[in-house]
């Protein structure tokens, strides 16, 4: 090893990675772990909440893409025309807030992130030649999640009735039974000539039908469609329904002669709470399919990506050293998965190759290190719900196994330290890391096919994409001790700036390095 600074032991453990390698036959043991916290993070639209998507005066379809469809189907059955082709009155359209008047909302609230991922990561490094060694690092990871969701007011949305009310489905299926049969009947009678319609192509019953057919399709999808909220019965919302199904079962009668349809369209009567917000989260039948209850605190471990390493030291100055490494990253993570609302993932389950330059000036009490570092990582697959990044709850019927081209990255650390002691040195870290924008693609046409059917329009898997192509700046201060036993070091590290998808984190990094004799 050189010296770090002249005179002296080198002082090697710290933030940024050094040139120095093990003796020949030394064994050296690197325990390095990190904690790395964070609530926010940055995107393009500046600095968000990690809670953003149940966070607002009002939590809607902003960021519950199912919210968007329950709107469209609630609206379509408030602004149909009567019977006879004529629009609602005005009276009418106020009792049902008229087109696009119906916004869906949970309430107003706050939802509280804040997530941790802890890294401990234990290498070993044994010196081949005076210059080169070799290495392995094995890597635990702990994730975890804490999470609380605070309303402070209701909004017009209940639990759909077929997650929490007996006899709810049977209800449902009396209504749409009946309501289809007699749209059957209906259509029928028109086939047949009656109303004035054989051969005249005026004709208001098959206005009727079509607008009747539509409202069906949109009740239908309200009870079974994506999104396992439906508006109150006591909302404005929840009256239109009715008074719109009551009129139509009055003018089928009255003004064409077909009975048989009598059923109400069941809606909820209770109001949201954040209990039953999370039981529509994890239920796998009607609602969401997340995993795990959410607004509570989780982790889990699991064993990250192992690494495997050569370096070699080429130039060992006095005042100046650099040293080259090689890593290949191979794929022992678990993979992440798409049901994990508040995902962390341990790895990326992906085999990289990163090269690695470390560079050392020293000159009186003063020490820079440099290290530039680049990879690329190869492609594989993975299993994502479909859907715009700031899309906050997504249902299950938007995931696919996607193939997935990880961008290439690039980063660069400094550290200029200064020496106060034989033994200690301290200063600053300064970090910038990019990456390149992924890339995602079914991987068939079929699957296209199938999530489009699943969803009830078409997706592209580029959706995405946005987000993922990232720079981030890092700060931070680093410590580093020298004795004759052990090394170590401590720095602490905030992301201050960041672009596309990027998490606001603190890191806390601790670094304790023994060595060994072999041969």
């Amino acid at each position: 090893m050189i010296p770090a600074l002249t005179g002296g032991p080198p002082l090697s453990a710290q933030a940024v990675e050094r040139t120095d390698v093990p003796e020949r036959g030394v064994l050296r043991v690197t325990f390095d772990p990190r904690i790395m916290t964070w609530n926010d993070e940055f995107t393009d639209a500046g600095r968000t909440r990690l809670g953003f998507g149940l966070s607002g005066d009002i939590i809607g379809s902003r960021y519950i893409p199912a919210l968007a469809r329950l709107e469209q189907n609630v609206n379509l059955v408030l602004t149909r025309r009567d019977t006879l082709g004529v629009m609602p009155t005005a009276r009418a359209r106020a009792d049902t807030r008229g087109f696009f008047g119906f916004v869906a909302s949970l309430g107003a609230g706050l939802l509280s992130v804040r997530q941790e991922r802890r890294t401990y990561p234990v290498t070993a490094e044994l010196g081949v030649t005076r210059n080169l060694s070799l290495s392995v690092m094995v890597p635990i990871v702990r994730v975890a999640t804490r999470s609380a969701l605070r309303l402070q007011h209701v909004g017009n949305l209940g639990l759909n009735p077929r997650m929490q009310q007996a006899g709810a489905e049977a209800a449902y299926q009396t209504f749409f039974t009946e309501f289809d049969s007699t749209l059957k009947r209906f259509d029928q009678n028109i086939t047949a000539g009656m109303y004035g319609c054989a051969g005249n192509t005026a004709c208001p019953a098959r206005d009727s039908l079509a607008q009747w057919r539509a409202i069906y399709d949109a009740l239908h999808g309200t009870a079974y469609g994506l999104a396992p909220f439906m508006p109150l019965d006591s909302s404005a919302a929840g009256r239109g329904i009715d008074t719109t199904v009551a009129r139509i079962e009055r003018d089928m009668v009255s003004a064409f002669g077909v009975a048989g349809f009598s059923s109400s369209f069941l809606l909820p009567t209770d109001t949201l709470t954040s209990d039953l917000i999370a039981a529509a989260i994890v239920d796998s039948a009607t609602g969401f399919g997340y995993n795990f209850i959410p607004f509570r605190t989780s982790h889990h471990y699991g064993l990250g990506d192992v690494e495997v390493g050569a370096k070699y030291r080429f130039l060992n100055g006095s005042h100046y050293a650099a040293a080259v490494k090689a890593i290949v990253r191979l794929p022992t993570a678990q993979r992440d998965s798409a049901d994990d609302l508040f995902g962390v993932p341990v790895g990326d389950h992906l085999t990289d190759i990163e090269g690695q330059l470390t560079q050392e000036l020293t000159a009186g009490p003063l020490w820079l290190n440099v290290a530039v570092r680049a990879g690329t990582q190869r492609p594989g697959t993975q299993v994502r719900r479909v859907a715009p990044p700031d899309a906050f709850l997504v249902p299950a019927a938007a995931t696919a196994n996607l193939a997935w081209d990880p961008g290439d990255y690039a980063g660069i650390d400094v550290a200029p330290l200064v020496r106060f002691a034989p033994e200690f040195a301290a200063g600053f870290t300064v970090g910038y890391w990019t990456k390149a924008r992924d890339r995602y693609a079914f991987m068939s046409s079929q699957d296209s096919v199938a999530l489009a059917t699943r969803l009830g329009a078409p997706t592209s898997a580029s959706v995405l994409e946005d987000g993922t192509a990232e720079r981030r700046l890092r700060l931070g201060f680093t410590a580093t001790y020298h004795a004759p036993a052990i090394e170590g070091g401590f720095s602490i590290e905030q992301t201050v700036s960041g672009v596309g998808r990027v998490p606001a984190v603190t890191v806390y990094r601790l670094v304790m390095r023994v060595r060994r004799k072999l041969f």
